[in-house]
């Protein structure tokens, strides 16, 4: 009898009249009574919801009083909704608009990559107009597939759109190897220098350690000849390490008008949902705001599913003009910083031998010189 009273049960009281006829009636009429406990005067039973009303005509002929104590099942607790108009019609205009939806993305799988990849790769789509909340064309998923490609980071891509699921799959670009990154016109010098270390990958090396070379002098070739005058040919790879001396000026301003932070901030928020986007009411933005979006996509607080939505959140921090004011310390310690910088960005494997600097100032400007000797690749 469970499953009867898990669907639709009635637990039901009998009482006065002849309650053992009753009893005697209902087994021959085939009603399955269960749980039957005998009270004062009466009973206590239960039975199927569908066959209560033929128990009841029953008591209506022996004149026994029947009472419903409690209603079970699954059955009881739905039927209230059945009856609601609203319900039905809100089923069926959901149901058209799921299928109609189905053409715009939902959810952006980028499981396969990395989280500094997936990063890159969102930014990528976005760009392609394929974010979730976007609708998605042919024309789109081929444009997101050709800027994965172009980006560099990835030498395959492929964009699969299906039920409102974009999935996404790339594969990592590959270095490519030493030999391959040779020269069939060979490498020169980039500047002039004293030769401290080779490392010949391929072709034919020209140079040796504590010689002099001029820049744009040869310093691998492609050929080489063989004892019987035979001339083999070979892409010029390698690296050559130099010595050499490399300058820099700067100027650093001992009082400068710069921005800063005033530290209020506003926010403003934009709604990108089946292809349109909606920008909610926000605070004017302060003045010479410096602006940093965010993308995110909402979920389901409970069943955390994604919405064919995203959302743009823009934070707009404000700045004021302000006098910087330097000592000379500080302004040589800028100084240097930038020299740094742009000789490593010059020369980013180079080598700190030896450092000459000088430093004047003139009008409330410092003048910065230095000299670095250092040892780089001078393969160019």
């Amino acid at each position: 009898m469970e499953p009867v009273r898990l669907w639709a049960a009635v637990e039901f009281t009998a009482r006065s009249g002849s309650t053992e006829a009753l009893l005697t009636a209902a087994a021959r009429a085939g009603l399955h009574l269960y749980g039957v406990t005998a009270l004062p005067g009466g009973f206590c039973g239960h039975c199927a919801a569908r066959q209560y009303p033929r128990l009841a005509a029953l008591a209506h002929r022996y004149r026994v009083r029947l009472r419903v104590r409690k209603k079970q099942g699954l059955y009881f607790r739905v039927r209230p909704l059945l009856r609601r108009a609203g319900l039905w019609a809100g089923l069926a205009v959901f149901l058209p608009l799921l299928l109609w939806t189905q053409q715009f993305i939902w959810f952006a799988d980028v499981s396969t990559l990395t989280a500094g990849q997936a990063a890159r790769t969102s930014a990528i789509l976005r760009e392609a107009g394929l974010q979730p909340g976007s609708a998605v064309t042919e024309a789109k998923l081929a444009a997101g597939e050709y800027a994965l490609l172009h980006s560099g980071e990835f030498s395959w891509a492929s964009l699969n759109f299906a039920k409102g699921r974009l999935e996404v799959e790339a594969a990592a670009a590959k270095p490519k190897p030493d030999i391959a990154a040779g020269t069939l016109h060979g490498i020169r010098a980039r500047c002039s220098g004293t030769v401290v270390r080779t490392n010949l990958v391929s072709g034919t090396m020209l140079v040796v350690p504590g010689q002099q070379v001029e820049a744009g002098q040869g310093l691998i070739g492609t050929a080489r000849s063989e004892r019987d005058g035979t001339l083999i040919f070979a892409p010029a790879a390698g690296t050559v390490l130099a010595q050499f001396e490399w300058n820099d000026t700067r100027t650093v301003l001992l009082e400068e008008n710069i921005f800063q932070y005033t530290g209020g901030c506003t926010h403003s928020i934009e709604l990108l949902v089946f292809g349109q986007a909606f920008a909610l009411p926000a605070a004017s933005a302060p003045k010479n705001a410096v602006l940093t979006a965010r993308h995110y996509q909402p979920e389901l607080p409970l069943l955390g599913l994604a919405l064919p939505c995203s959302i743009r959140e823009t934070c707009r921090y404000g700045q004021q003009p302000e006098t910087l004011c330097r000592t000379e310390e500080q302004a040589a310690a800028l100084a240097r910083l930038q020299s740094l910088q742009a000789l490593y960005a010059a020369w980013p494997d180079a080598e700190r031998i030896a450092r000459k600097e000088d430093c004047t100032v003139n009008d409330g400007r410092l003048n910065y010189t230095v000299t670095y000797t250092v040892v780089a690749d001078i393969c160019g």
